[in-house]
């Protein structure tokens, strides 16, 4: 060993300034870091770049469509959509809005000339196909005497004296299609309901307006389909436009607050606006709208390039103003911030599991804006802090820096598997709430109570029938007709049997106006049914003169549609009724011919179970995903375990504490599972990546280092993005509520995870008991592994 032979040794290059060791020499630089490093040598070169990008993709975000209405969720490739158009062609739209005047007493003359005027106006309304109300339905009444009777309860447009409150409450007397519909049991609420042309955002306005415009001049209660979408619409804009410049606030006085730099405070926005505005443009150039499901796309993307940007801001701030050490620490975040970027976007490529194009949009893009944000981390932030100055460390700093890391090792290296154990108990009394979580989406529950939408619903369901519109539609599989006696009593029965369900609001079938003609000719108050085919096609010929007619019966004949308003709004309570109402048929109704459900709001509960069923299943396709990955990175499936226990268990408590709450997963909530999984998994594999770069020098000691060097950025970065979140809470609408409050509350439940599961976790696994192999294990794993 001469001393020639040791002079020919060269000094190795200092360490940055950090507690941890350096990482094993057989480690691969990544793809990535050639690209970090040449921005952070030529900064300006790289600011320049992402301006030119930014500026391009900003001009091309003008272009952006919004559709943030609730039709958007839609699945319209699907084969009970086209069912559903097909039934709209035969039987005209179903989607109503209901206008309930209300008078002060029973009959209330008053209250009956203003249903009259709004009846005369509206019929002439833009979007509207026909108007429902006792000035327009005409009471089929048959005579004994061979007369027929088809004039309305009231005259059309005209003012109502006593006289003619009398002679409508006569002509009500018996019918059966006015009461529930038309006229409350007390006779104190009476509809005027508009039949909606299509289910539009433009129908939607041209309606509401021209209710607006017709000004009711009693106290009337509104609701309905385009109500609800409207609303939702102005709201999902109006809220989660907040969204970003609260979340951007937040972070910019945390940041403020520990870096105590307020150039620093532009760096993690700047980076985190750049994923958001690439998005925008790419979505505006592919043609794609924004919608209500997309909507929260700019903030998540924003609070992502926030998280990985402090971390670089924290590696920095260690290193004051050595390129050298700077460099050196940007090489140690290359890989943790690249793997963080992979598994989130696996998230949201997770999304592509729902076959409904704005969702599997969310899925693309949000991917897209994934690897954007992660580029614009590890170029874009280390170019911007390479001409920033570091000051003095702040008092928040400091104690994030030096005693936060001791005090959070002590704590779990004290009792590591009393740790594990309590979290184990913890995470099982919360997680048996998981078997009540309600996979059910009611767009009525996103309005807090006292709000005017959520009001008018509720009182129009006590007094009126309801007004979730559903179909059956029954048709001839061997060309019979719908008018054969047979088919006319089943249509009977299933009426009957859905008026005895407890969602039932009203169900109206061909077999109504045809009890109602047959009994009236026959002066039987029984309301029988017509005997022959022949006699159910004179009345008919009869009332072919009816609009509403054309509702439940197909001109060949060859179908059939019940009509349904339903008193619930829940997508599972409307998807039950439907399964029941085809199940009657088929146990009941005449073997060559099929009944299957449609209807607007069948449609929609379909679409929103599959949203949420879908994300279900593409949760648990990220999880292995990303367990894939962690493995094939670092070779270790016990490393790749351990990385996921921190990020399970919290979606668990979250899965749990909603099914103890009851709170749904619906088609707002659905979402933050698998955004979760990707945005909380930065952190893991931040101090895991740390952890196994000292772990063969012991287990104990290279968790005090991964703490040291980590935990100020993992503690900054998962308080501000929670906190961002959080300020949503304070909204009045319980969709965006619940998205702040359960985003916050899961980011919050990683990090402890990630500081009090972890680590105990990575001391059994790698300390007394296995101390060779699995810091072999650990330490060999990922330096060998291939670039990232």
């Amino acid at each position: 060993m001469g001393g020639r032979g040791a002079a020919s040794l060269t000094a190795p290059p200092p360490a940055p300034a950090s507690p941890l060791p350096p990482a094993p020499a057989r480690r691969r630089a990544s793809w990535l870091e050639p690209l970090a490093l040449a921005a952070l040598r030529r900064p300006r070169l790289s600011i320049a770049a992402w301006a030119a990008l930014a500026l391009a993709s900003a001009l091309a975000a003008l272009d952006l469509r919004i559709e943030t209405s609730t039709d958007s969720v839609l699945d319209r490739e699907g084969p009970s959509w086209q069912a559903y158009r097909e039934s709209v062609e035969r039987f005209g739209g179903d989607e109503v809005v209901v206008v309930a005047v209300r008078g002060e007493t029973a009959w209330d003359p008053r209250a009956l000339s203003e249903v009259a005027r709004l009846s005369e106006e509206l019929e002439a309304a833009p979007g509207i196909r026909r108007v429902d109300s006792l000035a327009t339905v005409p009471v089929i009444r048959g005579r004994p005497d061979g007369t027929l009777d088809l004039d309305p309860a009231l005259p059309d447009g005209a003012p109502v004296d006593a006289a003619g409150a009398a002679r409508a409450r006569a002509a009500v007397e018996g019918d059966r299609l006015a009461p529930g519909l038309l006229v409350s049991r007390d006779a104190r609420a009476f509809s005027v309901t508009c039949i909606v042309e299509d289910i539009t955002s433009e129908d939607d306005a041209a309606v509401l307006a021209a209710i607006a415009a017709a000004a009711p001049r009693l106290p009337t209660w509104r609701s309905g389909g385009p109500v609800f979408r409207t609303r939702v619409s102005e709201w999902t804009r109006d809220e989660l436009a907040r969204l970003v410049p609260a979340t951007a606030a937040t972070i910019a006085l945390l940041v403020a607050i520990v870096f105590g730099a307020s150039w620093h405070v532009a760096v993690p926005l700047l980076t985190g606006g750049l994923g958001s505005v690439v998005v925008l443009a790419a979505m505006a150039r592919a043609g794609v709208a924004m919608t209500l499901t997309g909507a929260i796309l700019p903030s998540v993307l924003l609070a992502l390039g926030c998280a990985y940007a402090l971390h670089v801001m924290a590696a920095f701030r260690a290193c004051d103003d050595d390129v050298d050490a700077r460099a050196e620490a940007l090489r140690g975040l290359v890989r943790p911030i690249g793997l963080s970027g992979a598994t989130t976007a696996i998230g949201f490529v997770a999304m592509s599991f729902v076959h409904i194009d704005v969702v599997r949009h969310v899925g693309v893009f949000g991917a897209v804006g994934t690897l954007v944000v992660m580029l614009a981390s590890i170029t874009f932030a280390p170019a911007c802090l390479r001409g920033l100055h570091g000051r003095a460390p702040t008092r928040v700093w400091s104690w994030l820096a030096s005693r936060a890391p001791e005090r959070v090792f002590r704590l779990v290296a004290a009792r590591p598997r009393a740790t594990i154990a309590a979290w184990l108990a913890v995470a099982a009394a919360v997680g048996v709430g998981i078997a009540r979580l309600e996979v059910e989406t009611d767009v009525v529950l996103w309005f807090q109570r006292g709000s005017a939408v959520r009001e008018d619903y509720e009182a129009i369901r006590a007094a009126l029938a309801g007004i979730s519109p559903m179909n059956v539609v029954v048709e001839s599989r061997a060309g019979r007709a719908v008018t054969e006696p047979d088919v006319v009593r089943a249509l009977a029965g299933l009426t009957e049997f859905l008026e005895a369900q407890p969602e039932m609001g009203r169900a109206i079938s061909l077999a109504d106006p045809l009890r109602q003609l047959h009994g009236g000719f026959l002066g039987d108050a029984s309301q029988p049914l017509p005997t022959t085919r022949p006699q159910a096609e004179q009345y008919l010929l009869l009332l072919e003169s009816v609009d509403s007619i054309r509702d439940l019966v197909a001109s060949d004949r060859a179908s059939a549609n019940v009509l349904l308003r339903v008193d619930e709004n829940g997508s599972n309570a409307l998807v039950s009724l439907a399964r029941r109402a085809e199940a009657w048929w088929r146990d009941h109704g005449p073997a060559d011919f099929a009944a299957s459900t449609t209807g607007v709001m069948h449609e929609y509960a379909v679409s929103e179970n599959e949203i949420a069923r879908g994300q279900l299943v593409g949760l648990a396709f990220a999880l292995g995903s990303i367990g894939g990955l962690l493995v094939l990175v670092t070779r270790s499936a016990r490393l790749a375990a351990l990385a996921l226990v921190p990020n399970v268990v919290p979606i668990v408590l979250l899965f749990g504490a909603m099914g103890l709450a009851g709170v749904p997963l619906d088609a707002g909530t659905v979402l933050i599972g698998c955004l979760a999984l990707g945005i909380a998994v930065d952190d893991t594999i931040h101090l895991l990546e740390r952890f196994r770069a000292g772990v063969a020098r012991g287990a104990r000691e290279a968790l005090r280092a991964a703490l040291a060097q980590t935990l100020p950025a993992i503690a900054l970065t998962s308080i501000a993005v929670g906190a961002g979140f959080a300020a949503l809470a304070i909204s009045p609408f319980v969709l965006v509520r619940n998205l702040g409050v359960l985003t916050s509350a899961v980011m919050v439940a990683c990090l402890l995870a990630d500081l009090l599961l972890l680590p105990p976790l990575l001391l059994l696994a790698f300390g007394r008991g296995g101390a060779s192999t699995g810091a072999r294990e650990a330490a060999d794993g990922p330096g060998a592994a291939s670039s990232s």
